[in-house]
């Protein structure tokens, strides 16, 4: 039976703007011995350690490592709906680097349908708990934020380099004063109501 884990994540979901990111990160728990720093839930340590994290996972591949990045892509989830298009870009990251001995462990409830037939489980606040969680967190987190300000050089007016998105004061007062961009989840409060009420 294999030692290693894979631990899935995924960033964006409660955004307003943009794709979700999902990651999947697979190594043995003796990895995280050797590392220069400890992981922790992306949410908990500041900007400037995710992103020396995140870079050392994506220089140092001489470790015995690997993760996947995958999006959910804002038209599919307006086409269908964000806990679908998750579940999905999950089975895709996991699949893409797994084995079928490996143990997999998602964050939060839900476990795609096609993964159940692995060693899989689901946990919540698995990105506080299980280091490879927390890596697939920081990864995510981190990849999101370089997309969020790409985005923000063709929007500026939403401050989405500080709200990444997410529906802060600013956000919606911008939303408010100069309307949607085309990079606003349509399907999303209060972003549908906005264009029903710009529709009558």
């Amino acid at each position: 039976m294999s030692d290693y884990i894979i631990g899935v994540d995924e960033v964006g979901r409660g955004s307003l703007v943009g794709s979700v990111i999902i990651c999947a990160f697979r190594s043995k728990d003796a990895l995280f011995d050797l590392l220069p720093f400890s992981v922790r839930d992306s949410k908990k340590i500041n900007k400037k350690q995710r992103e020396k994290i995140y870079n050392y996972f994506y220089t140092n591949k001489n470790l015995n490592y690997s993760y996947k990045i995958t999006f959910g892509k804002k038209k599919d989830i307006e086409k269908f709906n964000i806990h679908k298009v998750v579940l999905q870009s999950m089975s895709t990251a996991i699949k893409a680097i797994s084995k079928s001995s490996d143990k997999i462990i998602i964050d939060g409830k839900f476990i795609p349908e096609d993964i159940k037939k692995f060693r899989a489980s689901s946990m919540i606040k698995a990105d506080d708990k299980i280091n490879q969680v927390s890596a697939a967190s920081i990864i995510a987190k981190v990849y999101r934020d370089k997309l969020i300000s790409k985005l923000n050089l063709f929007e500026n007016k939403y401050d989405w380099n500080k709200n990444a998105g997410y529906g802060t004061k600013n956000h919606l007062q911008a939303i408010n004063k100069y309307g949607i961009s085309p990079f606003h989840r349509k399907t999303y409060q209060p972003i549908s109501r906005l264009i029903k009420e710009l529709s009558t």
